[in-house]
Parts: structure tokens; C-alpha cells; sequence
């Protein structure tokens, strides 16, 4: 089972991402959260396998969060996520220790690929 915590600021994307993935049989969402920080500390508490982070979060964007995440547990993996592909923001969240980087209207299947495929479970 992979765990995943959700960190996206909108609710109703929250909401619907976090239905997509429990419809998997293999994937479990043990949190969301709405802001950077509250992800930063979710993740500290819960240790998921895997974050799903937005890039632009009030209070604690998601690069900062995902370098925070990281630097506490380095066995997280980080999916960034954006509505924009941006270099810039790739970049800063490869050098804040993301896997990987996802536009947010991307398939749900890429979505779980390419969750999979950083567990070594594809």
C-alpha cells in the first residue's frame, strides 16, 4: 500500500484528488492539507511514501515545503504539481529534492503511473 499525503490549496481539488486515489487499490491518502506548512508538519507526523504538492500555497509555497519534507525524511518522494510548466519552477523543486514534476491537468492515470514508478512498482 502507498501512502500518500495531498497538499493542494484548493479544496475541491483536494477533495477530488484525494477520491481518485483511494478508488486505487494499491494507494491510501492518509492526509491533505490546505498550506505548506500544514503539509511540512503532516509529513513529519505521518511519514508517507509519497506528497502530491502544489507549487503555489498560501503560507508556505511548495518548493519551500518540499525542501523542508525533504531535508526531515529524504525517503519522501515529492510529486510537484502546477497549473503552469514553468523552468524556473522545475528547477527549484529538483534542487529542492522533488522526483518529479506534473502539470495538474495531467491524466489520473499518468498521475498513478508515475507514482508507481517512484516505488518501483511498475
Amino acid at each position: 500500500m502507498t501512502r500518500i499525503l495531498l497538499a493542494e490549496d484548493h479544496a475541491a481539488v483536494r477533495a477530488g484528488l484525494a477520491a481518485f486515489f483511494e478508488a486505487q487499490d494499491d494507494f491510501e491518502v492518509v492526509a491533505t492539507a490546505a498550506e505548506g506548512r500544514e503539509a511540512v508538519a503532516l509529513a513529519e507526523e505521518l511519514d508517507p511514501d509519497v506528497v502530491l504538492m502544489d507549487i503555489r500555497m498560501p503560507l508556505l509555497d511548495g518548493i519551500e515545503a518540499t525542501r523542508l519534507i525533504k531535508a526531515a525524511r529524504p525517503e519522501t518522494r515529492v510529486i510537484l504539481l502546477s497549473a503552469y510548466e514553468q523552468d524556473d519552477l522545475v528547477e527549484a523543486g529538483a534542487a529542492a529534492g522533488a522526483e518529479s514534476f506534473m502539470l495538474k491537468g495531467v491524466p489520473g492515470a499518468e498521475l498513478v503511473a508515475a507514482i508507481r514508478k517512484l516505488r518501483g512498482l511498475s
